[in-house]
């Protein structure tokens, strides 16, 4: 048993010895193996770079002016060709491209073949850079471009289908020549039409600068030119900023910017400082896209810096016309239409020239017989931009009425333009309220919605002296449509409610509604100045189509009560309106002859309705057949007409929506017995 015991280990270890041996000589096999499979397959990877190489260096590239046109046509959804010799050198420390007879053309839609035609393109880059994965260009060199840029109304363009947040960057181009370029542009939307040269040389030339782009065209109708010059584009720094120069002119436009490309040849990074006068703040459209007001002319400056395709403008200062205006702004031209945002401040405002904004005022286009601006407004820009602008100005200067301040918040989304809140300062008193105009169809809407609270009659008056005082209390709803105020006014819908709760009034004009002449006569001869108490005033006043109706018009006073009637035109601007005067009291002589107030809103006439008076005299002289004595009897007037009930007038006032006080309706004189 030991002798097989020790027999079986042997079997073992001799088993164990060969399996060994096996695997050795199996890994040794699979060695050589393998080292020949990488041999060979180094031997073919070298056979095919070396036979690339041979290719590409004896292969002549014009073959491949058809496949790389049709790739490229491919890629850019439009005709691409090479035309003239194609050489391509890359067996050199710095490989070149150079094309001749280069088009390409434009989408189908643009109706013309081609969007750039270049007689000799010219690239050279440095092959060292490439490994650590830069493009370093050292030279650009185009011959003879000629160049079309397209945009149609809808905003599409034949350069860049990404839109307006589309941008242009370039590589770091040590060199960048161009020898006689032409560019043409044709763009509906900003109704522009401009031809250029464009030329960059290496030496410094006229203006201190070698590049140069002129031309001219028009925007607008108006003649437009343009004068862009830049320092030579010779040892260009991408680490270093490009100085350029632009002098632009369009119509009475003038613009003239002084700026650097902070990375060149990336042209969405840049910083500026611009200078722009012009007679109209709104003309800029063209030039910018932004849908701005209407101003009298104007001149601002401020500095400007791009990042991508956001715009910030900041130390924005100038006038426009007596006014002054500061703040800083920012446009995001990222989406489909700009944004504009930021805040705006004025020290001192003319009333005059915020007019403007709706066509008004002296500086507008069209004289109009009316006083509401008729000057079409072009709503249809507010489609083309959207806002949110805060604005206040300190000082207001006012001609006709005693402002002081002015705050508003502009907002303007998707054709709907928005005051609000919008807020005036008198000296005693103030107006806020908002207007918004919906351009979203084909005939804009407006609507204004304002409140007048504790606004000091008297303060209106010019006069020294001051016949009437009382604090005035309103509201006005009104909603119209058309493209000017006038327009919007002629068919508004709405209401219009005035109260006066308390006040003060010329006895002898007191008197004089009354058509009193005794009193009244008496009282002007004597140079009665003494006061009576207005115990409260109502006009109510319902719009349709452009035409107020008076509802409610009363005017009570201690000695008369005065009752109304009539209409106000807000389309042809005219003023109907009668006023009946009750005395209160026996008066001896009063003749029935109501007061009229009728003509243009500029120059209203004052007169008496004389027919009742006639009818009046008529009785009289009837009875004086009987009775000589008898004919003062129809110029004899009892005095019955009664207080009015304030509280009540005020309390429907405010439910018609007057901002009458509690405390008003609550201290209203009540009705005497």
């Amino acid at each position: 048993m030991f002798v097989s015991d020790h027999l079986e280990k042997y079997h073992i270890a001799s088993r164990a010895a060969e399996a060994r041996r096996r695997i050795v000589a199996d890994f040794r096999d699979f060695r050589f193996t393998l080292r020949g499979a990488l041999k060979w397959t180094a031997t073919v990877v070298f056979a095919v770079l070396f036979a690339a190489i041979v290719t590409l260096y004896f292969l002549d590239w014009n073959q491949l002016r058809g496949p790389i046109g049709r790739y490229l046509s491919h890629r850019t959804g439009r005709e691409v060709r090479i035309d003239g010799n194609l050489k391509v050198d890359l067996f050199t420390w710095q490989p070149s491209l150079d094309a001749g007879g280069l088009f390409v053309g434009n989408p189908a839609w643009v109706g013309r073949d081609h969007a750039a035609r270049i007689e000799r393109l010219r690239v050279e880059m440095r092959l060292m850079p490439l490994f650590a994965g830069r493009l370093v260009v050292p030279l650009v060199s185009i011959d003879h471009p000629d160049l079309l840029l397209v945009r149609d109304s809808g905003g599409r363009t034949n350069w860049d289908g990404s839109g307006a947040g589309g941008t242009w960057k370039l590589p770091p181009v040590r060199r960048f020549l161009i020898d006689d370029g032409h560019v043409e542009i044709d763009d509906a939307l900003r109704k522009l039409r401009f031809t250029g040269k464009v030329d960059s040389h290496e030496e410094q030339g006229g203006h201190g600068a070698a590049f140069a782009l002129t031309g001219d065209g028009t925007l607008n109708r108006n003649r437009f030119l343009a004068d862009v010059h830049g320092g030579p584009l010779i040892n260009v720094d991408a680490r270093k900023p490009y100085s350029f120069r632009a002098d632009l002119r369009a119509g009475g436009t003038h613009a003239v910017v002084d700026g650097s490309i902070t990375r060149p040849f990336h042209f969405d990074r840049f910083n500026a400082t611009i200078h722009v006068d012009g007679p109209n703040l709104s003309d800029l459209y063209y030039l910018t896209g932004l849908a701005l007001p209407g101003t009298p002319p104007y001149r601002l400056q401020a500095a400007v810096t791009r990042n991508g395709g956001i715009y910030h403008l900041t130390n924005l200062s100038g006038e426009l016309g007596s006014s002054d205006i500061s703040g800083d702004l920012t446009v995001d031209a990222v989406g489909k239409v700009p944004v504009l945002s930021g805040s705006l401040a004025s020290r001192r405002l003319s009333l005059t020239d915020l007019g403007a904004a709706f066509g008004g005022g002296r500086h507008a286009p069209v004289k109009s017989p009316y006083l509401l601006p008729d000057t079409p407004l072009h709503v249809e820009r507010l489609r083309q931009t959207d806002a949110e602008v805060d604005f206040a100005a300190t000082s207001v200067k006012s001609r006709d009425f005693p402002l002081t301040s002015l705050v508003t918040h502009i907002s303007l989304e998707g054709g709907v333009l928005k005051l609000d809140p919008l807020a005036l300062g008198f000296t005693a008193g103030k107006l806020s309220g908002a207007l918004k105009i919906d351009a979203r169809g084909r005939e804009p809407v407006t609507t204004i919605d304002a409140r007048i609270s504790d606004l000091h009659v008297e303060h209106f008056i010019k006069s020294a002296s001051k016949p009437v005082s009382g604090v005035l209390e309103a509201r006005a709803r009104l909603t119209g449509s058309g493209d000017s105020v006038h327009k919007a006014a002629s068919n508004a819908n709405g209401i219009f409610t005035a109260v006066v709760p308390s006040g003060r009034m010329r006895q002898s004009l007191a008197e004089w509604l009354g058509v009193d002449f005794i009193s009244a006569l008496g009282l002007t001869l004597t140079g009665d100045q003494s006061n009576t108490n207005v115990r409260c005033a109502v006009a109510h006043f319902t719009a349709k189509n452009g035409l107020m109706t008076a509802q409610q018009f009363l005017f009570d006073t201690d000695p008369v009560r005065v009752d109304g009637r009539g209409q106000i035109d807000l389309k042809d601007e005219t003023v109907d309106l009668t006023l009946q005067g009750k005395p209160k009291s026996f008066q001896l002589v009063r003749l029935r002859a109501p007061i009229t107030l009728k003509g243009p809103w500029a120059h209203p006439f004052i007169g008496v309705d004389p027919k009742p008076a006639l009818t009046q005299g008529g009785i009289g002289a009837a009875l004086g057949v009987l009775n000589p004595f008898a004919a003062i009897l129809a110029f004899i007037d009892p005095g019955l007409a009664k207080d009015a009930n304030c509280a009540d007038l005020l309390t429907t006032a405010k439910a018609q929506g007057a901002p009458v006080t509690a405390s008003a309706v609550e201290n209203a004189p009540a009705p005497r017995k």
